[in-house]
């Protein structure tokens, strides 16, 4: 049953004027959204695929459902209209009908919409907001949906307003359901399943021994539509405790369960009625967000609130021309990554392809739906390089979808604040680097872990993870906090007392030669730059921004870190050497990568003649080093990060690092996706200078090595929480 105010709403709605409710809708939604910005539209939290996902049918990226809920006649009117704007563009749908609403479906419209490939579904009763009533009414206009799914051949329900019940929902004789959301908390209902997924809701699992369900929530959570002083919340999925096991088509309805499929894209009600948006960007950006994380992008909208711009009946409150750019834009944009299915060939897929895959989870909480963190887990994550920014880019986001927050630092060094500002990372500016002098380096570990020790203090992490942050370690191991050091660099040097609890590397190094031989190694398969090279968007705009003329074969060059402790100087030789070899050529463009400004100056005070010629280009500003990477003909470096990511983009990358050659080095020579060079000799015979094909980008997804480091964090996570137990 719904509560008191929301089944009063819907009996007064028919006698208040349409101008006062969208007035009163839209000041609720202004609240809202100050309170909301961080779950909508988009969630990060939903975007954890469920354990044992098999994945979308021949290997798409993600699934495209479109759906439409005809409310009235001037919806009915321009239901033709619109499937015909699909057909066009090649798309299909489903529409979902009132059965004894203001309008009857004409059986023609029905046999024409099936016949050109269009779903047909039911779409409530009367849509009046009172189908959920009471437990009785329910069952009684039940008989009547069920005679209408007959009759229409459907399986598929959507009640109106969005207005849900999953446990009656039992009652009807449906293949899937579709009233649920990953995030909006602009409905009625406002909370959401908090996955962008399909899931299985079996009979009988639903009912009064919850601690609450997505309908029977805490009385202080107002569902009223006029609602709005509590912040929305999603249900943690472990409470609905739905049966994931294999379930048949036969069974469905009232003995076996249904599949559930949460729309994931806003309404264009919400959108363009509500909060009277003036373009699809908000569908875009959120189509790109679902994308990425592999899920259903599942949209609804309304035939009777778009205006196709012509005759009595075209008059809806936004123009079509929204909805068919972003058709277009899907089209063009994912081209054939993209699964356009109906709702019932995805409920199908999820009935017999996965729900056998998930039907023994690999952990205690169901499958297709999230585990939550321990208590309000916080991890702080240390920027100490510039190529760590794009390398933790995706692990915050993975920690954070998995309902952790997380604290960044990053130190004022190697243009690593410029890159992350430049990627939208919110971070604290924390102590800088103090250059070559061994002692000036050792002074500066132990202030900046000085400096550090208010953030740890205040913000009281469970577990602190870097890429070779030796400060971070430091404070850590003085304050009591567990720490994971990543490292893909087994001759790195982090001696007591910057010993981390956990050091995570490639599986290609012998964990045996880590650091002082602990028990506590962890590796994850690949190299770290398969973490983050999926993420590549390539834009051909680099070239231009940066003198690039056509015809040219473009080099990236990375000086030797002069600084680091494992220099050699033969490295600096090797790189004389070679910058003089390209110089001397006039067929190519050299963009040259120095590590700060202190090289930069050095570089071009002593080299003036390198760029004389107009042949060589330093960036003014930081550059997104994978995208230039992706648009080099070769690469050219002193330094392991950028090689392994041109190696890990399948580029041509060439080493002149003449420190000890560490495993991973050793393993992509092994592959042939990295070339040594250890004298000058070898520059002109074993580097080829030539134009190379760039195709698709190899990996749209990500690969193991994120998943591996992810679950590894979140065991250290656990294992910290326990040893505080303990202590306390």
């Amino acid at each position: 049953m719904l509560p008191f105010k929301t089944n009063l709403y819907y009996r007064l709605k028919p006698f208040l004027p349409w101008r006062l409710r969208m007035a009163a809708r839209r000041w609720h939604a202004r609240r809202i959204l100050k309170r909301c910005g961080d779950v909508w539209p988009i969630d990060p939290a939903a975007g954890r695929k469920p354990d044992g996902w098999p994945g979308w049918p021949d290997g798409k990226q993600f699934a495209f459902v479109l759906t439409h809920d005809v409310e009235g006649l001037g919806g009915l009117g321009n239901v033709r209209a619109l499937a015909e704007l699909e057909m066009s563009l090649g798309f299909r749908s489903c529409f979902n009908f009132v059965p004894e609403g203001e309008y009857r479906v004409p059986p023609e419209l029905r046999a024409w919409l099936v016949e050109n490939g269009f779903e047909v579904g039911v779409h409530d009763l009367y849509h009046d907001g009172r189908l959920y009533r009471n437990r009785e009414y329910f069952r009684r206009c039940a008989e009547k949906i069920n005679g209408y799914l007959a009759e229409w051949n459907a399986v598929g329900f959507r009640p109106g307003f969005m207005l849900r019940h999953l446990d009656w929902l039992h009652d009807l004789n449906i293949l899937y359901d579709s009233s649920t959301f990953d995030t909006d908390p602009f409905e009625p209902q406002p909370v959401g399943v908090g996955t962008i997924f399909p899931f299985w809701v079996g009979a009988g699992v639903i009912g009064d021994h919850r601690p609450k369900t997505l309908d029977h929530r805490p009385e202080s959570v107002d569902q009223g539509p006029e609602s709005g002083d509590q912040r929305p919340k999603t249900i943690d999925p472990r409470l609905e405790t739905i049966d994931h096991r294999p379930k048949t088509i036969d069974q469905r309805g009232r003995g076996g369960g249904y599949v559930e499929l949460p729309y994931t894209l806003p309404q264009d009600s919400t959108l363009f009625l509500v909060l009277r948006e003036k373009s699809p960007d908000i569908w875009l950006r959120k189509l790109d967000w679902v994308a990425q994380h592999g899920g259903m992008v599942l949209l609804n909208t309304h035939p009777d609130y778009v205006n196709f711009g012509s005759g009595k009946r075209r008059s809806g409150p936004y123009p079509v021309a929204y909805y068919s750019a972003f058709l277009e834009h899907v089209r063009s944009a994912f081209a054939d990554r993209y699964w356009n299915a109906a709702p019932r060939a995805v409920a199908e897929f999820v009935r017999k392809s996965v729900l056998p895959s998930i039907s023994e989870p690999r952990s205690s909480a169901p499958a297709a739906v999230m585990t939550r963190p321990p208590g309000n887990a916080k991890i702080w994550i240390d920027l100490d390089n510039t190529p760590h920014v794009p390398f933790f880019l995706p692990i915050i986001s993975e920690l954070k979808a998995r309902g952790y927050r997380v604290v960044v630092t990053a130190r004022d060094a190697f243009q690593v604040c410029d890159l992350a500002r430049e990627k939208g990372l919110s971070f604290v500016k924390i102590g800088r680097h103090y250059g070559k002098n061994r002692v000036a380096k050792g002074f500066g570990l132990f202030y900046r872990a000085l400096q550090l020790a208010p953030v740890v203090i205040r913000e009281k992490p469970v577990l602190a993870v870097s890429h070779g942050s030796r400060s971070q370690i430091l404070i850590c191991n003085l304050l009591g906090v567990p720490s994971v050091l990543i490292e893909d660099y087994e001759h790195a040097l982090f001696p007591w007392p910057v010993r981390p609890t956990w050091t995570m590397v490639p599986d290609v190094i012998p964990t045996s030669v880590v650091g002082d031989k602990r028990r506590n190694v962890l590796t994850y398969p690949g190299i770290k730059e398969d973490v983050y090279a999926w993420t590549l968007q390539p834009d051909r705009s680099v070239l231009a921004r940066l003198g690039v003329q056509n015809g040219e074969v473009v080099i990236v060059m990375r000086p030797p870190a002069t600084e680091a402790h494992y220099h050699n100087p033969e490295s600096e030789r090797l790189f004389d050497a070679a910058m003089d070899y390209f110089c001397r050529r006039r067929d190519v463009r050299v963009i040259l990568l120095p590590r700060n400004q202190k090289q930069a100056r050095q570089i071009v005070t002593e080299r003036p003649s390198w760029f004389a010629g107009g042949r060589v280009t330093i960036p003014d500003k930081a550059v997104d080093g994978l995208n230039l990477l992706w648009h080099a003909d070769l690469v050219v470096s002193g330094g392991g990060t950028m090689n392994r990511e041109a190696a890990a983009l399948g580029v041509p990358v060439y080493s002149i690092f003449r420190g000890k050659t560490g495993a991973v080095d050793r393993y992509l020579e092994r592959e042939g996706r990295l070339v040594m060079i250890h004298s000058a000799d070898e520059i002109a015979h074993k580097i080829r200078v030539v134009r190379r094909e760039k195709g698709a980008v190899a990996k749209p997804l990500p690969g193991p090595a994120l998943q591996c480091i992810i679950e590894h964090i979140e065991a250290a996570v656990k294992e910290g929480s326990k040893e505080a137990r303990r202590e306390a």
